[in-house]
């Protein structure tokens, strides 16, 4: 095996599961949709009931191999960065807290709750190898996303080989920030859970 090979094989083993589980139910529902059209096959109302059964089968396949090929090149991108990447600086542009209002609601369709979920995205500018690129990147903590401010300095690390496969350096930013006061008002509202998108 390659010396790629173990990052790639890490990736595709952590994504097999939830790929086949896909794969399994997409197949089943094709199935049972296509079984039932082709049984009542005249009668209007199996014809439309195995039809979608069938359609949304067809679309779980599909899903299947997307999510996973997507899944898979992510993760194999991080593995790869943490190897061989080049820490590099870059300058931050913009950030935005993308927000949504989340509301849980009881068996009797009362509100029960809510709550915020937030994905806090920088964009930054970066120069690698003579040449200028431009990027964006999800953080985990908003902490760091609150300290930060247009124009700082982010630590970032960056394929080699692709450029456009990178990172920010989250543990370096966080003490490169040390003691500095988060921005008042946050764009976060306060509680929101915190996740990071690929």
């Amino acid at each position: 095996m390659r010396e790629w090979g173990p990052w790639l094989w890490s990736a595709v083993k952590d994504h097999a599961g939830s790929f086949f589980l896909l794969l399994s139910m997409g197949l089943i529902f094709a199935s049972v949709g296509g079984g039932v059209f082709f049984l009542g096959f005249g009668e209007w109302g199996a014809m439309l009931f195995g039809g979608f059964f069938a359609l949304i089968g067809l679309a779980l396949f599909v899903y299947s191999f997307v999510s996973a090929h997507s899944s898979i090149g992510y993760y194999y991108g991080l593995a790869l960065l943490r190897k061989y990447g080049m820490e590099v600086d870059g300058v931050l542009t913009r950030k935005e807290a993308e927000c949504q209002l989340n509301q849980v609601f009881d068996h009797n369709n009362r509100l029960k709750g809510e709550y915020y979920s937030c994905h806090l995205l920088v964009e930054f500018d970066y120069q690698f190898n003579g040449r200028n690129h431009s990027g964006a990147y999800y953080l985990n903590k908003a902490d760091l996303f609150d300290k930060l401010r247009e124009g700082d300095r982010l630590p970032l690390k960056v394929l080699r080989l692709d450029p456009s496969v990178h990172m920010v350096r989250e543990r370096r930013l966080a003490n490169m920030l040390r003691g500095r006061e988060r921005e008042q008002p946050s764009q976060i509202p306060a509680g929101a859970e915190i996740s990071q998108l690929a």
